[in-house]
């Protein structure tokens, strides 16, 4: 008992300042061995990179050789946004606002890039195209020829001698950056100038001579002579002083569409043996009266343009059964086809409207049948008792819209002809005397109609007498 009772008195109780002073040091926290550890994983992972890099001479040389790009190369125009924020800073305390100068800067800076490119592309005398900025030519509604706007907005460009509100600084001179807007001005207008010689030149080496010979040929035409190549037509107009029409449906066009002028042939009814005709109610009297038996005729009352090709489909006067024409055209081939509607769309949209449709119409149809020959035909005027130039219903309206049909003409394989001189009287109205309702042919005077398309036949190759058409 008195043993153990000695051991415990040998106990000594020693305190932290204690140990410390005999240089033993305090026990380590878990918190700083968590932290040497982390610093331990940094210095292993930046030695592992140091290493890929050393043991890796191209990616260090690349690394390198971009820094050295960045700094140097002012395609990003560096060099002219750290001159502009000096400028600016140094007049921080002038009129302009902060956000006036980093606009200005932004867009000095891609505007020097801009000229530095328009003149090395004009020392390299390269051909530039106006849609392209690939030799610095630049959009003429853009901030490089100093113009603001919403444009120059949206490409992020403003005019360096512009404020963001609009107004012009007045210390521009002093700072040089009215000298940056004479290169930018100048830059654009050598784009101007060579935009408009460009299309000098392509007149001149081009276009005129053709235009010169086309019209030369067209004369030799007119006087009968053979020039040796395939002729082209020309589609004219008489002009008169149009009145004011308050009308949605159409307006006074102040011309009337001519026939064509082309060296036609005479030919007969087998001419029209591989014909389609596409019409209305005057059409379905040309089917019904001319004699044309050998054509296909596909016509109702009450066609229209907009109409013609679809799937509710147009009458086959041979059969009487509705067709879906389009699938007739794609499946036939035909060597000539004529087309007569207007009358019917008097009122019905207004002539923009039918011209777009009608040009559809002829592209759709020339895509099915690359080889025919298409004649556009006039529409016929009314009477002086049926025109009303109180509604649509009248030859102003009818003008208008034979006008625009004609205007489809090429002259190679589409025509336009024009009837009316065979039908009307000395006032343009169609004579009362042909017509039972002022508006359709009585059928005597369809043979007239028929001896004008006979008379007015353009022969091409294949498209002679009607026997390539397919059963």
């Amino acid at each position: 008992m008195k043993k153990k009772k000695k051991k415990e008195e040998d106990l000594v109780w020693i305190s932290p300042e204690e140990i410390e002073a005999e240089g033993r040091g305090p026990a380590k926290q878990p918190e700083a061995e968590a932290g040497e550890a982390k610093e331990t994983k940094k210095g292993r992972r930046f030695r592992l990179v140091w290493e890929a890099l050393y043991n890796c001479p191209f990616l260090l040389a690349l690394c390198f050789t971009c820094i050295v790009a960045f700094f140097c190369s002012d395609e990003i125009g560096m060099r002219a946004i750290a001159s502009d924020t000096g400028k600016l800073v140094s007049r921080a305390s002038g009129s302009k606002v902060a956000s006036s100068a980093a606009l200005i800067g932004g867009s000095s800076g891609s505007g020097e890039a801009i000229v530095s490119r328009q003149e090395a592309g004009n020392a390299a005398g390269a051909e530039t195209d106006m849609e392209t900025a690939t030799v610095g030519e630049t959009d003429m509604g853009a901030a490089a020829v100093g113009e603001t706007g919403v444009e120059a907005a949206a490409a992020g460009e403003t005019d360096p001698e512009t404020d963001a509100d609009g107004e012009t600084d007045p210390e521009t001179d002093a700072d040089g950056e009215n000298l940056r807007a004479e290169q930018l001005e100048k830059a654009g207008k050598n784009t101007q100038d060579k935009m408009e010689n460009a299309g000098t030149r392509k007149a001149e080496n081009g276009n005129n001579k053709t235009i010169d010979k086309q019209e030369n040929d067209n004369n030799k035409l007119e006087n009968g002579e053979n020039t040796g190549k395939t002729p082209i037509g020309t589609t004219k107009y008489e002009f008169y002083d149009p009145i004011e029409v308050n009308s949605p449906y159409y307006s006074d066009a102040g011309k009337i569409a001519l026939t064509t002028e082309y060296p036609y042939v005479k030919e007969n009814t087998s001419y029209f043996n591989d014909a389609a005709f596409l019409g209305d109610s005057r059409t379905l009297g040309i089917s019904d009266y001319a004699g044309l038996d050998g054509a296909d005729f596909y016509c109702d009352s009450g066609m229209m343009i907009f109409k013609l090709l679809e799937e509710d489909g147009v009458t086959y006067q041979k059969t009487g059964k509705k067709e879906n024409l389009s699938l007739v055209l794609q499946e036939k081939h035909y060597g000539k086809i004529y087309i007569m509607l207007g009358m019917n769309e008097l009122g019905y949209g207004n002539t923009a409207m039918y011209l777009d449709k009608y040009r559809e119409v002829v592209e759709r149809i020339r895509e099915w049948q690359p080889d025919a020959i298409i004649y556009i035909m006039a529409n016929l005027h009314v009477s002086e008792a049926k025109n009303n130039p109180e509604t649509e219903f009248n030859n102003i309206n009818i003008n208008d819209k034979n006008a625009a049909a004609a205007s489809l003409a090429n002259g190679t394989d589409i025509f336009y002809l024009d009837a009316n001189p065979l039908f009307t009287d000395e006032n343009g109205f169609l004579n009362a005397e042909l017509t039972f309702d002022g508006v359709h042919l009585y059928a005597q005077h369809y043979d007239v109609w028929r001896e004008f398309l006979m008379e007015h036949a353009v022969e091409t190759e294949g498209n002679g007498d009607g026997r390539d058409a397919a059963e």
